[in-house]
């Protein structure tokens, strides 16, 4: 696999995770989740812009910020999309699949030799990581404003 095949495996990770948040619509009833996952949705056409737009010939001059990972998903279990009873379980599955994609790329970037490959790979584990970022806060908000 090469840069660009990586790129158009990462616009196919942001088309799904796209229709996840528009099809996660029918299973919540509260105004603002609706919204929410609206702007999910929204953010993942401009994420799959941004790597359409991406000039690869910058790869190893490109800074990607760094992100604090909260690791709240990785403490909680996995559901299926058929499981999704409220904007709470959107956010389970949601952050799990930012972690799975998120580990994909670190593990990419660890099994190849070219440094071009490692440097985008971190770029879009970066990208994964701030998804995941986003979605972990919302839920830790959503939880402990409940108690």
């Amino acid at each position: 696999m090469n840069v660009k095949e990586l790129i158009e495996k990462a616009v196919m990770h942001e088309d799904k995770s796209q229709k996840f948040y528009l099809d996660a619509l029918k299973h919540v009833t509260d105004p603002a989740a609706k919204v929410w996952l609206k702007e999910l949705a929204a953010e993942e056409v401009k994420h799959k812009e941004m790597l359409l737009n991406f000039d690869t010939s910058k790869v190893m001059s490109f800074k990607p910020g760094e992100t604090q990972d909260l690791h709240i998903s990785e403490f909680l279990v996995d559901k299926d999309v058929s499981e999704i009873k409220d904007f709470q379980d959107v956010l389970i599955i949601a952050m799990k699949k930012e972690q799975k994609s998120y580990n994909f790329y670190v593990s990419m970037s660890q099994s190849t030799d070219s440094m071009e490959m490692k440097k985008m790979c971190r770029i879009l584990a970066q990208e994964e990581l701030k998804h995941k970022h986003k979605l972990e806060v919302a839920y830790d908000d959503m939880v402990f404003s409940e108690n």
